[in-house]
């Protein structure tokens, strides 16, 4: 059996410690010295253990007094491809206990838009309701959301409030909701509009960037949705994976 590098045996002992609140969160860890005094071994071996965790964000340092337990939010498990299940961000919040809501940047009508007029297989002289918005959780920003829906669909969306509102539910009011998914998932950086709107600073700006297509059980797309998520509150579970579209 292979054995794990003892700096990896140190990163995973205050992982757990993190995991199981031994330290809690802005609590100072003890110093390199003090954890090479406690492992026997070499501080280089130590400062190799603190780096990575650093990079992984369970850390940070303060120049002069230490180093820190990083506050990290648990993470959401969100997928798509499950057939009749509504697995949307607030319907999959509101299932683990979790306060979440949106701020709305953009909401109206559009047309013109021949690219999405495509994807949603309809005429581009026809409208489509355009909804932009931030989703928070536990007033942390988690992802920013471009949502496109074919307006003939739903009356009156446009009237609508959606920062509370879930978009999901008011689609099934309509016997429209999404059932069937294509689906693409990309690891990238995150641009800088996203960026400030999920408040990501520095080099650790990897993002998940999720783009589906929506169609109901009838075979008529109802929606296209591009987001961005933060990668260290969301994680993904799909059945099925396309990339056709």
């Amino acid at each position: 059996m292979k054995v794990l590098p003892i700096y990896k045996q140190i990163e995973n002992e205050i992982i757990n410690n993190i995991d199981n609140n031994i330290y809690l969160a802005n609590q100072k860890l003890p110093s390199e010295r003090e954890l090479a005094e406690k492992y026997e071994i070499n501080r280089l071996t130590v400062a190799k253990a603190i780096n990575h965790l650093e990079e992984l964000g369970y850390v940070y340092r303060v120049r002069g007094k230490g180093t820190f337990v990083a506050h990290r939010t648990n993470k959401i498990t969100l997928g798509g491809g499950t057939r009749n299940v509504n697995a949307g961000f607030t319907a999959t919040t509101k299932n683990n206990g979790i306060l979440s809501y949106s701020r709305v940047i953009y909401s109206g009508l559009i047309t013109q838009y021949t690219t999405m007029a495509r994807r949603l297989r309809i005429s581009p002289d026809e409208p489509i309701f355009a909804l932009h918005r931030i989703r928070y959780m536990d007033d942390i920003p988690v992802l920013v959301e471009y949502t496109y829906i074919p307006a003939t669909y739903f009356p009156h969306v446009e009237e609508q409030d959606f920062s509370m509102l879930s978009l999901y539910d008011y689609m099934k009011k309509y016997n429209r909701i999404s059932t069937d998914f294509h689906q693409k998932l990309t690891i990238m950086k995150c641009p800088k509009k996203e960026a400030k709107y999920l408040n990501i600073v520095g080099k650790d700006d990897s993002i998940f960037y999720f783009e589906y297509l929506g169609r109901t059980n009838k075979g008529e797309v109802v929606e296209y949705t591009r987001a961005y998520y933060k990668s260290e509150v969301v994680q993904f579970r799909f059945n099925q994976y396309y990339a056709d579209f």
